[in-house]
């Protein structure tokens, strides 16, 4: 964004729950106004510090949305300081606005590809959600959230989106799960963007099911929540009780509650409210062990609004949880890297308990997804430290050129194009002579995929024409890059059987 200091520390949470809550959240009625007007004077004083909450959490356009409203409907006394603010982030909005067209122009040329026709595409959280608002809609979306039922149709969507110019992002490596011991194919997410001068699109493919934590899924298909997303469109949408659901896993992913959770949510009471199947929501929620975040979504829109329909369906929703006490772990707008991880980590032993799978396993799956969480999340090239080593072995690994994929362990594929693997190899590429025998590819279970390598040397896995080397804990060590490096220069070959 425009005029945004990196210097800028981060505001206490006290300012970023008073300023989320208090000009972020739908603004339903007079007394809702009347007390952000309240606020005004202390919000005009604190301008670095609101653009660095709104970037952070994604909200400048609700933010405007309520300021716009102040300036045509609040206290008289304070319109002119209302209409004031509505102009701070002008170079910001227009930039997410431009971002929302492009999107929207991506969805409706994917859409239009006879490839991913009866591919059962739907877009999903963001995108979707969006349908729920009245105008003006508030809504803002970084990516496209794209939903398949199973690789096959990922892998028809990916090579469509290949072919138009999309590479794979730098920031979020593609991830493969599975547990074909309980019937559950092949899961996961691909992060795929295109730029176009400095405009940059990004889409988000979603297989198979919706991760859940560190180690479930939704063990429900989401076929079962598909609706039309808008009139004619030639892809699905979710109806508001799977948006719900997705919403609540998402939440875990992010380790608290959202001031988009909070719209949404308002905006689904408010347009699709009797459309949710509470009953429904509710065996679900309980299912995935999702409670702690529905039942304090719940409680925070009851402390929020008087609408009767956003009342009615915060009561719903708390019942539908379990209406028990709230977690201590859990709260609204924080975003804290380290209870992120505590969060995941009890949702782990939590879920890990109802499945009936034992104390001590319970407890593993624990410590492991700590572990998993509250470590480094950049790609980097090199030996690991002591301390990596030793988190590397409790982390949840598996043999993927086995196609042993559990849905406890996460292979992350760094592709070879990411900046940091691609230096390493170009270096490699420049100072080695011949090496050792290339590592032999064979043909996963799954269609456009090959993998080669062993646990012991390094995994490689190919998708199509693209190269990509295996990771649990986005660290490549040297071997690892030198295998990869044989890979690239066409020294792997195919088995027999490819």
């Amino acid at each position: 964004m425009t005029r945004r200091s990196v210097h800028q520390p981060t505001p206490p949470h006290a300012f970023t729950g008073w300023l989320l809550d208090t000009y972020c959240t739908l603004p339903l009625d007079s007394r809702h106004l009347d007390v952000a007007a309240a606020g005004l004077t202390r919000l005009r004083a604190h301008a670095p510090q609101a653009r660095h909450v709104l970037s952070t959490h994604k909200a400048f356009e609700p933010f405007k949305h309520t300021v716009d409203r102040l300036a045509a409907d609040g206290p008289a006394e304070h319109r002119s300081t209302a209409a004031e603010l509505a102009g701070w982030f002008t170079d910001e909005l227009e930039e997410r606005a431009a971002h929302l067209r492009l999107l929207g122009a991506e969805l409706s040329w994917i859409a239009s590809r006879p490839e991913v026709t009866d591919t059962g595409l739907a877009v999903i959280k963001g995108f979707n959600n969006i349908r729920f608002y009245s105008d003006p809609a508030p809504r803002w979306s970084r990516d496209l959230d794209l939903f398949v039922p199973d690789w096959e149709a990922a892998y028809a969507l990916l090579t469509v989106l290949r072919r138009r110019g999309y590479n794979f992002d730098e920031q979020e490596c593609p991830w493969f799960k599975a547990e074909p011991r309980r019937g559950r194919a092949e899961y996961g997410q691909v992060f795929l963007v295109r730029r176009q001068g400095d405009r940059y699109s990004r889409v988000d493919i979603h297989f198979g099911t919706y991760s859940v934590g560190f180690g479930e899924y939704l063990r429900c298909p989401l076929t079962d929540f598909y609706e039309p997303a808008a009139p004619g469109a030639s892809y699905g949408g979710l109806d508001p009780t799977g948006s719900l659901l997705v919403m609540f896993a998402h939440a875990l992913s992010d380790g608290y509650v959202s001031v988009k959770d909070v719209n949404d949510s308002a905006a689904i009471a408010l347009t699709r409210g009797a459309d949710v199947d509470f009953a429904v929501l509710a065996r679900e929620v309980r299912r995935h062990a999702l409670q702690p975040q529905a039942l304090l979504l719940g409680r925070h829109l009851a402390r929020r609004y008087r609408d009767k329909a956003v009342v009615s369906f915060a009561a719903s929703l708390r019942q539908a949880a379990g209406d028990g006490r709230r977690s201590l772990l859990w709260r609204a707008h924080d975003r804290n890297w380290h209870r992120r991880a505590v969060v995941n980590a009890d949702h782990a032993f939590r879920a890990a308990s109802s499945l009936r799978r034992g104390p001590l396993q319970a407890l593993r799956r624990a410590v492991q997804c700590l572990v998993f969480y509250d470590r480094r999340l950049s790609v980097r090239v090199g030996t690991r430290s002591p301390a990596q080593r030793l988190l590397l072995r409790l982390m949840a690994r598996t043999d993927v050129t086995r196609w042993r994929l559990r849905p406890d362990a996460c292979p992350t594929v760094i592709h070879t194009a990411h900046p940091a693997l691609a230096r390493a190899l170009s270096q490699r590429s420049a100072t080695d002579g011949p090496g050792r025998p290339a590592p032999v590819l064979r043909p996963a279970p799954v269609r456009g995929v090959l993998t080669g390598g062993s646990p012991a040397e390094g995994q490689i896995m190919v998708i199509g024409g693209d190269v990509f080397v295996c990771s649990w804990d986005q660290v490549v060590e040297e071997r690892e890059a030198a295998l990869t490096a044989r890979v690239l220069h066409g020294e792997g070959s195919p088995s027999g059987d490819a």
